[in-house]
């Protein structure tokens, strides 16, 4: 924040939407001065409990993690190789944790069953808001996207040298796609895709 905190704005808030990994470690920062705590602590007691993601969190990578996957990327080379040398030293709010597609799955269902948000929230969080480039609309953290195929499903994904996941929650039918790769990006988003494509339209 120091590096950044000074900037001004690009555009008025809620104009129009722009990715910002600059904007979710704001948005740490805020749970933090809010809560009182950490990041780390506050997403941990109110989010990784209450959903029971046992094997969920950011340690720092000089930390041993038991089943925490190595990546492996092309990228800055012409074979593929461990991607250590691109990994932050911990997680943050804008990404770089770790997770299972069990402990995704299980947030799915803690976010849809109203476990960590009252169904107003629930519905506040992830209801577009502001049109995206690709399609569809992004809410708080969330992309929202298909309602007009009748097939309406929010989530994220996200992806970095070596590593790359894919979330998509469908709240009518009660599909869930949950995708992690230890590959480079479109590995798991392409997986992802494949499959929503075959979902049943209802």
């Amino acid at each position: 924040m120091n590096l950044y905190g000074k900037r001004g704005l690009e555009f008025a808030p809620g104009s129009r939407w722009e990715y910002s990994n600059y904007g979710f470690l704001l948005l740490g920062a805020v749970v933090e001065r809010v809560s009182g705590k950490s990041y780390y602590d506050y997403v941990r007691e109110n989010v990784y409990v209450p959903a029971a993601m046992n094997s969920t969190a950011s340690l720092a990578e000089d930390q041993a993690v038991p089943g925490r996957s190595i990546g492996y990327t092309a990228f800055g080379g012409s074979e593929v190789h461990a991607n250590g040398d691109t990994l932050p030293y911990r997680g943050t709010s804008a990404g770089g944790g770790y997770s299972t597609v069990e402990d995704l799955q299980r947030f799915a269902g803690a976010l849809t069953n109203h476990k960590l948000l009252n169904a107003e929230y629930t519905d506040l969080l992830t209801t577009g808001k502001v049109a995206t480039p690709h399609g569809g609309k992004y809410a708080f953290g969330f992309f929202d996207d298909g309602a007009e195929s009748g097939a309406r499903h929010f989530g994220h994904g996200g992806g970095a040298p070596g590593m790359n996941g894919d979330l998509q929650i469908y709240p009518q039918s009660g599909y869930v796609i949950t995708v992690l790769s230890n590959l480079d990006p479109p590995a798991a988003s392409r997986v992802s895709e494949f499959i929503a494509n075959r979902l049943p339209k209802n």
